[in-house]
């Protein structure tokens, strides 16, 4: 990675900000990201929304140039469950170098492994932009792999403009100029209640008396809930909903989510 000037940083953000604007397709997005990364001294870049990338649902944004074995893994395993940079995103509302994650969550055993991996791979010394429309799914610009760690930082302004630019112009092309519909909600109303109040970490019991309701109900909800998103812990269950913009993150407790991705 070069250390380059800052003002000369600044100047090839504008310049990229002008092309992304003008993109068509994602094709030119794709070849912009892998310019720009270069650029900056990255190997990797990836922008992806926070969701299961198995179907390539119509909108869904999934694009990047990790290594064959490690892209293939993370979306036949949704990795992003347990993802501790995808976690970060929930705790940050601005670019953030992966070395800060763990003052944004508390990271778990899950966690460490899944940063070992990504280290053997390549995909380590990262930095990233969350991505936030109301009511849609998070996402975020990634890049990672840098050739000088040290200089990481020196990137997180830039990364902030390029990656949010970019998040909207494929957002822009996928969506083809239409509004945006408005999209059917997944939960149903009760068992988004209890999701809300897992994230708050209630038990089952608690959610029960809280809702007025049966502890069976309180299960049979929450059981529903997960195979909605096709998790298996609670902790994946909020996290989902909060990805999917099903619940928002004010409606779970902040000082309890440090400790929910356990």
């Amino acid at each position: 990675m070069l250390d380059r000037d800052p003002l000369e940083a600044l100047c090839f953000a504008h310049e990229f900000i002008e092309e992304i604007q003008k993109a068509t397709s994602l094709e030119t997005v794709e070849r912009l990201l892998e310019a720009v990364a270069h650029y900056m001294g990255f190997r990797h870049y990836a922008m992806i929304h926070h969701a299961d990338a198995r179907d390539r649902a119509p909108g869904l944004i999934h694009m990047q140039n990790y290594p064959d074995g490690f892209a293939e893994r993370y979306v036949a395993e949704q990795l992003h469950r347990d993802d501790p940079v995808v976690h970060a995103c929930l705790a940050s509302s601005a670019c953030f170098c992966w070395s800060e994650i763990p003052r944004l969550i508390k990271l778990n055993p899950r966690h460490c492994r899944f940063l070992e991996a990504g280290a053997r791979a390549g995909v380590d010394n990262g930095i990233t932009v969350p991505a936030y429309v109301l009511g849609e799914r998070s996402g975020s610009c990634n890049f990672s792999g840098p050739r000088a760690p040290a200089c990481v930082r020196r990137y997180v302004g830039v990364a902030q403009l390029i990656g949010s630019f970019s998040f909207q112009a494929a957002r822009r092309i996928l969506l083809k100029g239409r509004l945006r519909d408005v999209r059917a909600a997944r939960l149903r109303p009760r068992q988004r209640e209890c999701v809300v109040l897992v994230g708050h970490g209630k038990t089952n019991s608690e959610i029960a008396q809280i809702l007025g309701i049966g502890l069976a109900t309180v299960k049979t909800y929450l059981l529903q809930a997960m195979g909605i998103y096709d998790v298996l812990t609670r902790t994946q269950l909020v996290v989902a909903a909060v990805l999917d913009g099903e619940v928002g993150m004010h409606e779970v407790n902040p000082s309890q989510y440090l400790y929910l991705v356990d």
